[in-house]
């Protein structure tokens, strides 16, 4: 074997690619990964955004599978994570605080303040999503379904209006049919729109909540597993050392495993012949040859940028270069020479407490329809929906001592404005952040030392999102299952031999599961054990 022959090349090095690449050499396979950019792991990666102060651009692990912690041992290689209680607050238009306590009674009974019989609709809520989910028979863990294995058992008229309802109704709608609160509703509401350029009215929005359901459903319905095994979602608490811990394990463990890792090493092209893989190229010209390739990266780039030569991929580039792409990127990280105190705040709960919690900045449904309005009108948002946390609470080595970083994701910021420009609108869009957190922590603007932004342009060139979007494109029934990336495309296996698509771009694409690297892997070891795959020349 040639120093620049391997079993198995993996392109990208995001959370994706690193699952990807520790199950192949898992497998006893000889894997080099090559990442475009400096660093290793894309938005989950550690950045210093300003001196001493250092946060990711992801904030929450949430979604990350716990079979992928198990498999790839990342528990052994250091990733070790710290309860934190609560894990959510949530300022209201009213100016209350939801707080989300670990304690279910302390939740519950703050819903039954809202109204009478408030915690058992939210209870009935989620209870009739996990049956649709477990009615659905499907796995996460394998390539995403076709429309007649989707709803294959669908047959009762009560499952297909259900099916309406998720797949065709819009989350507001169904929020609705279960009498829930405004001040519930608006708890709800955003996890049904972060994956999209869309609005709590917009059609097929409740699909975004199922990620959960479907996980704990998929684990069901695979043998060996045991869904009582399954940790609650979001009872795994903070990373200690940030969320860069998990890529930092998670690169400890490739490596490990015999990893070869390359990092501003951008690929050209991926080589074909004979209508299967031969390696790749990459810019700077080295060639690297291995009969399986695998895709972590943005599939439109795969497709369009690196087959750009293959006649035979012609059909699917000019559908892959429609494929919607615009994102909404946009962050703020303050410097803090103290810590966010919220107005209003439960007299029996410690401020540290609260600030160590990740918060959104989503007070009203009509709050969070406004600002995702503006931002299919091209308009940066006068309210501003925030995601944000204070990691250095929970992990103080994220800044100097007596010091914190605030790290706050807007969820409303177009690619394409319609008037101006990123350049004269970024600070404007900042600032706007700044006050909307502000306004439910009034302390905030006396302890900010320092701060800087990260616009749609900044996410496109400085960490390679195309579009600025953080999932490789939107999170919609249209552009989910058999439809992400696209049909042909979206059994990760593609017309050409040995080479593999993966990364958020492909199913189930739930920003941080690392299911497609998973996934992906798996058919590529299961063509390999089938023996078709050519050999190394």
């Amino acid at each position: 074997m040639g120093a620049g022959d391997y079993d198995a090349i993996v392109l990208g090095g995001g959370h994706s690619g690193l699952v990807a690449a520790g199950y192949l050499a898992g497998a006893g396979q000889r894997v080099l990964l090559l990442e475009a950019g400096p660093r290793l792991g894309g938005p989950v990666a550690t950045v210093e955004f300003m001196p001493g102060y250092r946060t990711t651009i992801a904030n929450s692990p949430g979604s990350l599978e716990p079979m992928i912690i198990r498999d790839l041992e990342l528990e052994a290689h250091g990733l070790r994570f710290q309860p934190i209680d609560p894990t959510l607050v949530h300022p209201l238009a009213d100016g209350s605080l939801f707080v989300g306590w670990r304690d279910r009674a302390r939740g519950a009974a703050q819903m039954e303040a809202f109204a009478p019989g408030e915690a058992a609709r939210y209870d009935a809520f989620f209870a009739y999503l996990d049956a649709f989910a477990r009615k659905l028979g499907i796995s996460m863990f394998r390539a995403p379904p076709g429309l007649q294995e989707l709803v294959r058992n669908l047959t009762s008229l009560e499952d297909q209006e259900a099916f309406g309802r998720v797949f065709l109704g819009s989350i507001r709608d169904l929020m609705r049919q279960f009498d829930l609160s405004w001040q519930t509703q608006a708890l709800i509401g955003p996890m049904a729109v972060v994956g999209g350029s869309c609005t709590p009215s917009t059609p097929g929005t409740p699909v975004n909540l199922l990620a959960r359901p479907l996980s704990l459903a998929s684990l069901a319905a695979e043998e060996g597993y045991d869904p009582r095994r399954m940790p609650l979602r979001g009872s795994t608490g903070m990373p200690i050392g940030g969320m860069g811990a998990i890529v930092e394990a998670m690169v400890s463990s490739a490596v490990s495993r015999g990893v070869v890792m390359k990092t501003g090493a951008p690929a050209d092209r991926i080589l074909l012949r004979d209508g299967a893989v031969r390696g790749v190229v990459t810019r700077d010209g080295d060639e690297y040859r291995a009969p399986l390739v695998l895709s972590a990266i943005n599939p439109r780039v795969a497709v369009c940028s690196l087959l750009r030569d293959e006649e035979a991929w012609a059909p699917f580039r000019e559908r892959m270069a429609k494929r919607p792409m615009d994102g909404k990127a946009f962050k703020v990280v303050l410097a803090l020479d103290g810590i966010p105190r919220y107005a209003n705040a439960p007299a029996d709960a410690d401020p540290a407490q609260l600030a160590s919690a990740q918060f959104r900045i989503a007070p009203s449904l009509d709050y969070l329809e406004e600002s995702h309005s503006d931002l299919l009108l091209g308009r940066i948002a006068e309210k501003p929906v925030v995601w944000g946390l204070c990691p250095s609470l929970s992990s103080p080595g994220l800044a100097p001592a007596g010091r914190h970083v605030l790290s706050l994701n807007v969820g409303t910021a177009p690619y394409r404005l319609k008037t101006g420009d990123w350049k004269t609108e970024r600070e404007a869009l900042a600032r706007r952040t700044i006050a909307a957190c502000a306004e439910y922590m009034p302390n905030l603007p006396d302890i900010i030392t320092d701060w800087r932004c990260l616009d749609p342009e900044d996410f496109e060139r400085e960490f390679g999102l195309v579009g600025a979007n953080m999932v490789h494109g939107d999170l919609a029934p249209w552009n989910s299952f058999w439809m992400r990336p696209l049909p042909g495309l979206h059994e990760y296996r593609t017309p050409s031999r040995g080479l593999y698509l993966s990364g958020n771009g492909t199913w189930p694409g739930n920003f941080i599961s690392g299911l497609s690297g998973h996934n992906a892997a798996q058919a590529a070891l299961a063509d390999l054990r089938a023996g078709l795959l050519h050999e190394r020349v």
